[in-house]
């Protein structure tokens, strides 16, 4: 190419969640590339904006809020015209909605939407119902001519399952992890106990490190409430709960019921997961629906053993006895068989955590997906899509 490749990121907000991550680690890697000139635009704001700004990323915040808001229409268009961008990508729904509907306004031809979830609805997920949503979005992305991205295979699924004219559209492109940082370790012999230690853990306790947003999707509650008995008799068991969300009164409500104050720590949002997954012995996924896993995938190339639902993206990342556990949705006795058969074995299952560091080098490094991504913008600018 004789130019930079013009390309312009849109996403619903910068807060605490996956698609901001592979979002943010996804433009770390394109800038690296000389012919990709790339920004951000976040609809609203958000914990993550000024870990973009510092990063490099031209980050632009319209500072709008609503689901139903027509401002933001009009402002991307403003702010579009201005970047004269050659390919828009689009992230989360109401960015999914606005942003194609304002590419297409001003004549940009080649749109493209990453799908990161397959439910719409906040209370569950079935690939096989149709919500109001959804038809709003079929109706968007066929309107606009839009193409689109599936993190995982069940959301391929729940797309072609909205309508078959997406099956031709849709690409799967898993998502991914720093390998070669991640790899590093950030923290210390001493600094494991150290921080151990700062959240009241002492050296011979046994971590279920538990991370994400604190919402029914997450699991948090189901999980407490399998192992509180466990957590009662076994006094070395403890669990860190990384995250903030609307269920936090919820989770602590239930620490306090259930006198568990002294096992389970709810440690807050930390936009470094990283040390608290190097503190602990075992990470737990105990979500109802997902659509990649990002947390497992954290947790394995740490080395850790990874106990997930057997959901959406986690049954395609984690193969179960070989890489990591995986344990039947909403199943309180089948969670409590797998955890104690890790609890039990733990000394014998260095080769579970060598098979998990091999599967995320080999299925999940960001630097693959990084480059799927940057071919997918070659070949839809060159007009081969």
């Amino acid at each position: 190419m004789n130019r930079k490749l013009k390309v312009v990121h849109i996403i619903s907000g910068l807060g605490i969640g996956g698609a901001q991550t592979l979002l943010l680690d996804i433009a770390l890697h394109l800038l690296q590339r000389t012919d990709i000139d790339l920004s951000v635009i976040t609809i609203d704001s958000g914990e993550y904006i000024e870990i973009y700004r510092k990063a490099g990323i031209n980050t632009i915040d319209l500072a709008e809020r609503g689901l139903v808001n027509p401002k933001i229409y009009f402002k991307l268009k403003k702010v579009l015209r201005e970047l004269k961008p050659d390919l828009v990508h689009t992230h989360l729904h109401k960015a999914d909605f606005y942003g194609r509907l304002a590419a297409k306004s001003i004549g940009i031809k080649n749109i493209l939407s990453t799908c990161h979830n397959y439910s719409t609805k906040h209370s569950g997920a079935d690939i096989n119902k149709l919500s109001v949503f959804d038809r709003i979005d079929n109706f968007v992305a066929k309107y606009t001519g839009s193409k689109l991205i599936a993190i995982s295979d069940i959301v391929k699924k729940y797309l072609t399952n909205r309508s078959a004219n997406f099956s031709s559209v849709t690409e799967i492109i898993y998502n991914g992890v720093d390998v070669e940082r991640r790899l590093i370790p950030k923290l210390s012999g001493d600094q494991i106990l150290k921080l151990r230690s700062e959240l009241g853990f002492s050296f011979d306790d046994i971590i279920i490190l538990l991370m994400g947003r604190l919402d029914v999707q997450k699991g948090h509650l189901f999980f407490l409430n399998a192992v509180k008995d466990l957590l009662r008799t076994s006094s070395h068991l403890k669990v860190l709960i990384l995250g903030e969300g609307s269920l936090r009164h919820s989770i602590l409500q239930l620490i306090e019921f259930e006198g568990l104050s002294k096992n389970v720590v709810l440690a807050g949002f930390h936009p470094d997961s990283e040390p608290y997954t190097e503190i602990a012995d075992i990470v737990a996924v105990p979500s109802h629906w997902e659509a990649f896993g990002l947390a497992a995938v954290e947790g394995m190339i740490k080395g850790k053993i990874v106990l997930a639902s057997d959901v959406g993206g986690l049954a395609e990342i984690i193969t179960d006895n070989k890489d990591g556990f995986l344990f039947r949705n909403n199943d309180k006795s089948d969670l409590l068989l797998k955890l104690n058969t890790i609890m039990r074995n733990y000394p014998n299952l260095d080769h579970i955590k060598s098979a998990a560091i091999n599967t995320v080098k080999e299925r999940f490094d960001i630097k693959k997906t990084a480059g799927k991504y940057y071919e997918y913008y070659i070949r839809s600018s060159s007009g081969i899509n």
